[in-house]
């Protein structure tokens, strides 16, 4: 079984960090044989709302990687930049998803 990994945090900010997590995933048999990871980045340019992808893909995830750095985001209507939103919407999804945090910044 291989464990959906989810990667959360400000795409403009922290492009380099998102990447470099599934790149080190992706390039080491071992992990690569326990773990998908999921980037919104390579999902291809659909019509769907990119609320509905995200929401959707974090619901699904058995972990959620998420890396604060010092830029909180655009803020949708409801007030929460995409990294809180995906983050609240996991935690009410998945009471047993294992979360991991890192900060990047001062």
């Amino acid at each position: 079984m291989k464990y959906k990994l989810f990667i959360s945090a400000n795409q403009k900010e922290l492009k380099n960090e998102r990447f470099a997590i599934k790149e080190i995933i992706n390039n080491n048999s071992v992990l690569r044989g326990y773990f998908n990871v999921f980037l919104f980045e390579d999902l291809p340019a659909k019509g769907n709302s990119a609320l509905s992808i995200y929401l959707k893909n974090v619901a699904n995830s058995d972990v959620y990687i998420c890396i604060i750095g010092n830029n909180y985001g655009d803020k949708g209507k409801d007030g929460l930049s995409a990294t809180e939103r995906e983050f609240r919407h996991f935690l009410k999804s998945k009471s047993n998803g294992d979360i991991l945090a890192f900060i990047n910044g001062s």
